[in-house]
């Protein structure tokens, strides 16, 4: 399986930057800045431990919900989370009671997950998606292995952008 190059890192920042000139829901500067301080954090990290804090840090600057999942055998672990209200925190949770989830991790690419119309019982409560805003899971690949999942959710795109939320993209490059 290839890796992901820095080719794929500068493309997507070419995205973010394309997605910002279409009038992204921020600032150009301000959004470039963010997305330069939180790569920055992420350079200095360490360990895996900081990494994921970085990582962490950096999607809570962008997305309304984030949870970090470390991947232990069948089982999703609580990291670190940011935004769930009293009660919604995400909790350790059996991957195979989470098909998208699982789907994401065997082919280790980011899976969408909607928003809630009805409870679906496939998705974790805490990643229930409310109207009106779109979630993503992503995992975080270390040498071909799934070391832990993200979880992201924020405002779903406006009428007038097309293609991914701008959060949406600076959150998948922080995590590539």
């Amino acid at each position: 399986e290839p890796h992901t190059s820095r080719v794929d890192v500068e493309r997507a920042g070419v995205e973010i930057a394309r997605a910002v000139a279409r009038g992204g829901e921020h600032g150009g500067d301000e959004l470039i800045a963010r997305v330069v301080a939180a790569i920055r954090q992420l350079d200095t990290a360490t360990t895996l431990r900081g990494i994921l804090d970085a990582l962490t840090d950096g999607a809570s600057g962008e997305a309304s919900r984030v949870a970090t999942m470390l991947v232990d055998g069948g089982m999703l672990r609580r990291y670190r989370h940011h935004g769930f209200g009293p009660g919604l925190e995400p909790v350790d949770t059996p991957v195979e009671g989470a098909p998208l989830i699982a789907g994401a991790i065997e082919v280790r690419q980011p899976a969408k997950i909607p928003a809630v119309e009805r409870v679906d019982t496939r998705v974790p409560p805490f990643m229930r998606v409310p109207a009106g805003h779109v979630g993503q899971v992503i995992p975080l690949v270390v040498g071909q292995e799934v070391v832990a999942v993200v979880y992201v959710e924020g405002l779903d795109r406006t009428g007038t952008q097309t293609g991914e939320p701008v959060w949406a993209q600076h959150v998948e490059v922080l995590v590539r």
